[in-house]
C-alpha cells in the first residue's frame, strides 16, 4: 500500500473514533500497518505522525485511561480539524478567483471549489477574470501531483530536466518542499548525484522517469526559503558571478548583500560575488539598477547585458 493511502486511512480512523487509539490499536485496525513487524510499524508510524503535523493536522496525544498510567493514545479532534462555516463577501470571492488563476490556472478543480465557496454570494454570477501569469500551470498540475505524492511518501524522483540554456539531462531529487515563487512552482530537495540541495522549476521538468522506493528523512532545521532566494540563484548548476556596484548604489549592496562583498575599488565601488544558476535572471536583475551595476564575470553574462542595454544607449539623446 502506498504511504499516501495509509495516511488517509490514519486520518479517517482518528477522526471517526470516539476514544483515542493506542499505537497497538492503530497497528491492528488501520490498513497499511497490519502487515508490518512491530519495529517496522514503529518507524512508519513515527514518520506518519511527523507528516500529519507538517500538514497542520491537529494530532492530539492523551492517555488510553486518564486514571491509570497507561499507553499514549492518539486522536484528531473534529473541532480543530474541520473548518467553520465560511462566509465571503464579493471582494473576497473576487480575490480568491484571482488567486486561483495565478496559482492553478483556474482548472476544473479550482473552478469547482470556487463555485462551492461562492454559491450563496452576490458575486457568484461575476465571471472570473482571466489572467496570464507565468508558465502553463494547467500543464504543470500532473507533475505537481506526482512531486507532492513523492514528498508525502518520502520517495526520490528521477526526471528529465531542461536548463535555462536549453540543455537536457536526467536529474534525481529527494523532495523536501514544494514552493511557489514569482509565478512558478519549484521543488526543493536533496540531489544525491551532486550531494547538495537543489531547486528545480517544475515548468522545466519534461517528464517523471521514475519514483524510487527508498525512504529518506527531511532535516528538522531545513529552510526551503534559504535555498530559494533571488531568482538569479535558482536554476542550473550554480557558478560564481562578479558584479560591481558603483559608489551611488554601494549602500544598497552593503545593506542587502553584506556577505557577498569581496573587495572595494579605489573609486568607492564595491565588487560582489554571487552564486548564479540563472543568467537570464541575473541580467534582468542587473538592468533594474541601471548604470549603477555592472556584470564583470562571467563574460557570457556581461556580453548579453551589453546587448540588452546598447539599444537603450543608442536611443538616448
Amino acid at each position: 500500500m502506498r504511504r499516501i493511502e495509509r495516511l488517509i486511512n490514519l486520518i479517517a480512523a482518528l477522526l471517526d473514533t470516539t476514544r483515542a487509539l493506542t499505537a497497538e490499536q492503530i497497528r491492528s485496525r488501520i490498513a497499511g500497518y497490519d502487515q508490518e513487524s512491530f519495529e517496522a510499524f514503529r518507524r512508519a508510524f513515527e514518520r506518519d505522525k511527523e507528516a500529519l503535523r507538517a500538514m497542520g493536522i491537529p494530532l492530539e496525544l492523551s492517555k488510553s485511561d486518564p486514571f491509570v498510567d497507561q499507553e499514549d493514545a492518539y486522536s484528531i479532534p473534529k473541532a480543530r480539524y474541520y473548518l467553520p462555516q465560511l462566509d465571503f463577501d464579493p471582494d473576497e470571492v473576487a480575490a480568491l478567483k484571482i488567486a486561483a488563476e495565478i496559482l492553478l490556472g483556474a482548472g476544473e478543480h479550482a473552478s469547482a471549489a470556487l463555485l462551492k465557496l461562492s454559491i450563496d454570494s452576490p458575486s457568484a454570477p461575476t465571471p472570473a477574470p482571466r489572467i496570464v501569469w507565468g508558465a502553463n500551470l494547467a500543464a504543470e498540475q500532473p507533475l505537481l501531483g506526482r512531486m507532492y505524492a513523492a514528498l508525502i511518501e518520502r520517495h526520490p524522483v528521477t526526471f528529465r530536466y531542461h536548463t535555462a540554456a536549453g540543455e537536457s539531462s536526467l536529474r534525481t531529487v529527494r523532495p523536501y518542499r514544494l514552493l511557489h515563487r514569482n509565478g512558478h512552482w519549484y521543488v526543493v530537495g536533496f540531489d544525491p548525484d551532486r550531494s547538495a540541495i537543489r531547486a528545480f522549476r517544475v515548468s522545466r521538468i519534461d517528464a517523471v522517469i521514475d519514483v524510487g522506493t527508498d525512504d529518506y528523512e527531511i532535516p528538522e532545521d531545513f529552510d526551503a526559503g534559504a535555498h530559494l532566494g533571488e531568482a538569479w540563484a535558482i536554476g542550473d548548476e550554480p557558478h560564481t558571478a562578479t558584479v560591481r556596484f558603483d559608489q551611488t548604489m554601494r549602500w544598497w549592496a552593503e545593506q542587502n548583500m553584506p556577505d557577498c562583498v569581496v573587495r572595494e575599488a579605489p573609486d568607492g565601488a564595491l565588487e560582489l560575488e554571487l552564486p548564479v544558476g540563472n543568467e537570464d535572471a541575473l541580467i534582468s536583475w542587473a538592468i533594474g539598477f541601471g548604470s549603477a551595476v555592472e556584470i564583470i564575470k562571467p563574460e557570457t553574462a556581461r556580453a548579453r547585458l551589453v546587448e540588452h542595454i546598447r539599444p537603450l544607449l543608442e536611443a538616448a539623446p
